[in-house]
């Protein structure tokens, strides 16, 4: 990298951090689970566990640090692995329970997966945020949603006493109940659940569609821009590409582009139309203007205040 790029990435760095928009959102966490995996305890990890927790169902979790500060936990029973946890995901469901890392200190929890959000501590605070509210739904579905920051929550969706998947930014939606034919809801800004009756879901017609496409996009200057739509209109984030985990500038309707102390350009046009486009210019001088192209919304998703 050259030590122009460099100058530029640290001070962009530098002026967006200062320019960010209050109350942008964390990552999200995945809502992907882990299956059980064919491979070795002792293949995935050379030296041994530094403390290891026996869970209820007879398995073991060794919690190892491949990485100083940066932990793993295996979940094992015998030599075969059941899931693997890091800090990209660190929950995943074993059997009837729930088991969570602390990505800090690589400290195990876990719980029923029936049980979730009925304990006195209202689950961990860390690793899945404030508790909210815990609420039963149509279908004999059950919600318990946490919030991770002012504009981002998740939301443990419960049926027949399983967890039947975590909704979150990337993942909204979810088909669940007896026969697969409820769709439970997320907005993942305002934490709202809600639960339909989905009439397609079992041959009758079309499955709802899922209303939120995203795409990455390196814009340069060691900033990365993943842009989402979704019937609400079109949103940026801005992060930095050496630690993703830091939001330094957020765009949407109504901040469509950041403010001149940024000391980059990016701007939203086209903004109520079928295909948005992110305008960025990271350089100056006579550097050009890159346009990227928001995802097209799937086939059936309205935008709301559409303008052809």
């Amino acid at each position: 990298m050259s030590r122009r790029r460099t100058a530029t990435r640290t001070t962009l760095r530098i002026a967006l951090a200062s320019a960010a928009v209050a109350g942008a959102v964390l990552a999200p966490v995945s809502s992907a689970f882990a299956t059980p995996q064919t491979s070795s305890v002792a293949a995935a990890h050379k030296s041994g566990p530094i403390r290891t927790y026996k869970l209820p169902d007879g398995s073991r979790a060794g919690v190892h640090e491949p990485k100083a500060g940066h932990f793993q936990v295996a979940v094992s029973k015998g030599d075969i692995m059941l899931a693997l946890l890091d800090d990209k995901r660190p929950y995943a469901t074993v059997h009837n329970l729930f088991v969570e890392m602390d990505t800090r200190n690589g400290r195990v929890t876990w719980v029923e997966q029936k049980n979730i959000g009925l304990g006195t501590d209202k689950g961990n605070r860390y690793t899945r945020g404030k508790f909210v509210t815990n609420r039963l739904l149509p279908g004999g579905n059950r919600a318990v949603v946490y919030q991770q920051s002012q504009y981002a929550y998740t939301a443990y969706v419960i049926w027949d006493g399983k967890l039947a998947k975590v909704l979150d930014r990337a993942h909204p939606t979810v088909l669940t109940g007896k026969h697969g034919d409820y769709l439970v809801r997320l907005n993942p800004r305002l934490g709202q659940v809600t639960a339909v009756k989905d009439k397609g879901s079992n041959g009758q017609g079309p499955v709802t569609p899922v209303c939120f496409v995203e795409k990455k996009q390196d814009i340069g200057a060691g900033t990365l821009a993943v842009l989402t739509n979704s019937a609400k209109g079109p949103e940026v984030w801005l992060k930095d590409m050496g630690d993703r985990s830091v939001i330094v500038g957020h765009l949407d309707r109504k901040h469509p582009s950041l403010p001149k102390s940024a000391g980059i350009i990016a701007k939203i046009t086209d903004i109520n139309t079928a295909q948005p486009k992110l305008i960025t210019k990271v350089e100056g001088g006579s550097a050009r203007y890159a346009t990227t192209l928001f995802p097209k919304l799937p086939k059936g998703c309205t935008v709301v205040n559409h303008v052809k």
